[in-house]
């Protein structure tokens, strides 16, 4: 997945996105950090500059949006290819921030609660929370953080002047941020992303193929994108909700290799754990199990009681209410044409 990053010089394409290693305690609310020896800014000829830029940027994944209105002397805003799907005209959002410069950034005022070992930190503040971004590119000084209210309602993101030119229009919710945002305010009881592959079937039901980094997710977005009346809505990360008592599923632009992210939702009939096997072999899962299974391919905060509690109250809802299947199987058609059997 491809990561433009407006943060520093020399000149040089961002990198792709290193793929989320397997097992729970890497996904913990923790996205893959990009390659920081390759975090560079882009010129203004390439395509990111070179599209409509302006004070406001608002966008909507997994249902709720989002909105970001720069300062009067602040940068000027503009979104990445991937975000762009997502984008919607709303004047007032879910989440409200505002964008501004920074000339330095002091000490954190708040305690340290999550260090991700890579680009980040979360800091537990008297009002709230602030996301600090660090590179050893860049050296020991954050290039921008984000404070958050305790509900995740409004926030402010600010920029570190030296890295990021006034006249140079930028995404403040480039990655990390953009996916820990919605991560966190998902964790406030509104649902929860998991590792996933989206698909509606030709039959019009939604299913959502899930598993760890490596377990096929791609793979299958890529067998059922050449069904020629199927749907994929993201080939690596699925926002799951419920809403009038079924549970949905949202595309989102945190795509994986297929490179597949459509902003599109729908109801969930049945659930696949995937893992490559010898056959295509589904084992139906209670509700204990599938909800572990759920919430080991889940992004939750873990530093979050309260998000660590919603998430397993959800998933349980999720598992009793939609048949969950450990699904090996193997990395042709026959899986597709296996599936729409079951």
């Amino acid at each position: 997945m491809k990561r433009s990053l407006v943060i520093a010089k020399p000149l040089r394409p961002a990198a792709d996105r290193p793929r989320a290693a397997a097992g729970l305690h890497s996904v913990a609310a923790n996205p893959p950090d990009p390659d920081e020896t390759k975090m560079y800014r882009r010129e203004h000829s390439e395509e990111l500059c070179a599209k409509i830029s302006s004070k406001r940027l608002a966008a909507r994944i997994g249902g709720i949006s989002l909105g970001l209105t720069s300062d009067p002397d602040g940068p000027r805003l503009m979104a990445d290819g991937e975000l762009e799907g997502f984008l919607v005209d709303a004047e007032r959002c879910d989440v409200e921030f505002e964008v501004g410069f920074s000339e330095h950034f002091g000490a954190p005022d708040g305690h340290l609660i999550f260090d991700s070992g890579g680009l980040w930190k979360l800091y537990r503040e008297a009002e709230g929370f602030c996301f600090r971004f660090t590179t050893a590119h860049l050296g020991p000084m954050p290039y921008k953080q984000a404070r958050v209210s305790e509900d995740f309602s409004f926030g402010r993101v600010e920029l570190a002047r030296q890295y990021f030119p006034a006249e140079t229009p930028v995404n403040p919710l480039e990655y990390p941020l953009d996916e820990l945002l919605w991560i966190h305010r998902l964790a406030m009881g509104d649902g929860v992303e998991v590792h996933g592959c989206g698909v509606i079937a030709p039959d019009g039901q939604g299913m959502l193929l899930t598993g760890h980094s490596g377990a096929g997710k791609s793979t299958s977005a890529r067998l059922w994108s050449k069904h020629r009346t199927a749907r994929v809505l993201s080939d690596d990360r699925i926002i799951l909700r419920q809403e009038n008592g079924r549970i949905q599923m949202y595309g989102t632009p945190w795509h994986g290799d297929a490179g597949i992210a459509e902003a599109a939702q729908s109801p969930v009939r049945a659930i696949f754990v995937l893992q490559h096997g010898k056959a295509n072999e589904l084992r139906p899962l209670g509700v204990a199990e599938g909800a572990a299974e759920l919430f080991a391919r889940s992004f939750v905060p873990h530093h979050s009681h309260q998000g660590l509690s919603s998430a397993l109250k959800f998933f349980h809802a999720v598992a009793s209410s939609v048949p969950c299947f450990a699904f090996s199987f193997v990395p042709d058609f026959s899986a597709v044409e296996a599936v729409c059997r079951a």
